[in-house]
Formats: structure tokens, C-alpha cells, sequence
């Protein structure tokens, strides 16, 4: 039986492509900080076990995942992460300092624990991103920032990791309606454009991924959206985003 493990795997679209792997046949483990916040009724789930980690502690991480894996881990998906919406507010040291810990930190941890796991018989990591890394602008959040500095790092251990059988993995998610993103918008995204639910975005993620895509970007409207508006002059984009940020805020 194929292993895979989650980091952050107990909501959103972790969760999702926590059960969409169960469905699949394979066996899975999956953490967080609070497994237990979410509700989940983790029992009825076989094939699956759940540990209480912290991703920005790599002794913490690499014991877990060594504990669940004996010896044999296909796939770990770093699905650990943070989200803020800092655009047009002051954004505190706090909530900086845990979107650096929790998107860098974490994606890190998991791509050391998984070089060494799978460097005698290969696999694959999956480092998650955003869409929003597309759209390179002034006024960027540090949300973008951070998972710019994702994409960065998972591309030079793609280089790093080939040569060991180790394939690394980047998806840009758009709006996904994870608990998060819905309380950070008192439960009303109608603002925010071509929104998937978790589970949509745990098909496309587990589709790319079986297929041996190395890039798994989606919606793709949105991603057409980006690109676009990315060969807009700098000064146009600018003022562009700075009326889209205050116009959510007014709304």
C-alpha cells in the first residue's frame, strides 16, 4: 500500500486531499497544531492516522513522519500554511512572523524530512503556493511575498532533488473556500473571483500529481486573468489592484 502524508492535513484543502487519497486506496497520515479543532470524526476513516505536529519544528516533523511512514513514504504533500489578508491594513509583527514560520518554515521542514526519506527509492513533494505569485506587483501582500518565496525554493530543490528520483511538485491554488478564507470574510466570498471548493481543488491536485505534472495551477480563468494583467504597464497594474483591494474592503 502507497503512503502519503499532509502536512496541515486536517482542514481545508488538506482534509480534502486527505480523503481523496483514502478514496484512492492509499494509506495516509495527516497533522496540524490541533487535529481536533475541526470536528472531524477522524475514526471513521481507516487507512488513515492523525498526529498532533507542529511543521515549523523539524525534530517534531521528521519524528512524526518517520513514526508514520516505517521506512516507505511515496508522497508528502506540504500543505502546512498561513493566510492574512494584510492588503490596504497594518499588518502586525504576529501575523508577519506566522506567515514566514508557516509557509517558508514548513515547506522547508517537509522538504528536508522527505530528501530523507526518499532518497534510496524516490517520491514526490508537493509544495503549495498561490496564483497570487503570478501577479508581481508593488503592493503585493506579504502573504504573496511568502509564497513567492515558495515557489522559489521549490524550484531550486526541483534542481536539487532530480537527480535522486525525487520529484518536486508546485501548485498555485486560487480562492479555495477553506474555513479560513471564509472567516476572513464573515462567511460571504461573493467578492472574490472563480472560487472551487476544497474538494474541487483536491481532485485537481491529486489529477496532476497522478499524471506527473510538475505545475498545477488553477482555476484556469483565473490564471488567464493573471497573465494577462501582468503585461499591463506597472504604474496601470498598480492602480489597478489598489482600487480591486479597496473596493473588497468598502464591500
Amino acid at each position: 500500500m502507497r503512503n502519503v502524508f499532509i502536512t496541515g492535513g486536517t482542514s481545508g484543502i488538506g482534509w480534502a486531499l486527505a480523503q481523496r487519497y483514502l478514496q484512492a486506496g492509499y494509506r495516509v497520515g495527516i497533522g496540524s497544531r490541533t487535529p481536533e479543532k475541526e470536528g472531524h470524526d477522524f475514526s471513521t476513516h481507516t487507512n488513515l492516522s492523525v498526529y498532533t505536529v507542529d511543521a515549523t519544528d523539524l525534530a517534531q516533523l521528521r519524528q512524526v513522519i518517520e513514526d508514520f511512514s516505517q521506512g516507505t513514504l511515496n508522497i508528502l504533500i506540504a500543505g502546512a500554511g498561513n493566510y492574512t489578508d494584510s492588503a490596504l491594513e497594518h499588518i502586525s509583527w504576529e501575523d508577519t512572523n506566522a506567515m514566514i514560520d508557516n509557509n517558508i518554515k514548513a515547506t522547508l521542514n517537509a522538504l528536508e524530512v522527505a530528501r530523507e526519506l526518499m532518497q534510496e527509492q524516490g517520491g514526490k513533494i508537493v509544495c503549495i503556493a498561490s496564483i497570487s505569485t503570478f501577479l508581481d506587483y508593488n503592493e503585493a501582500t506579504i502573504y504573496t511575498r511568502c509564497k513567492q518565496a515558495v515557489v522559489a525554493i521549490t524550484k531550486a530543490y526541483k534542481r536539487a532533488y532530480r537527480d535522486k528520483g525525487i520529484y518536486v511538485i508546485g501548485v498555485h491554488p486560487g480562492y479555495v473556500a477553506t474555513p479560513r478564507l471564509l472567516e476572513l470574510n464573515s462567511d460571504d466570498l461573493s467578492k472574490k473571483q472563480y472560487v472551487i471548493t476544497p474538494t474541487e481543488a483536491a481532485e485537481i491536485i491529486y489529477e496532476g500529481i497522478e499524471k506527473g505534472q510538475d505545475l498545477i495551477v488553477f482555476p484556469k480563468k483565473m490564471y488567464r486573468l493573471i497573465r494577462c494583467l501582468q503585461l499591463l504597464p506597472k504604474g496601470i497594474l498598480q492602480r489597478i489592484m489598489h482600487k480591486k483591494a479597496k473596493w473588497q474592503k468598502k464591500n
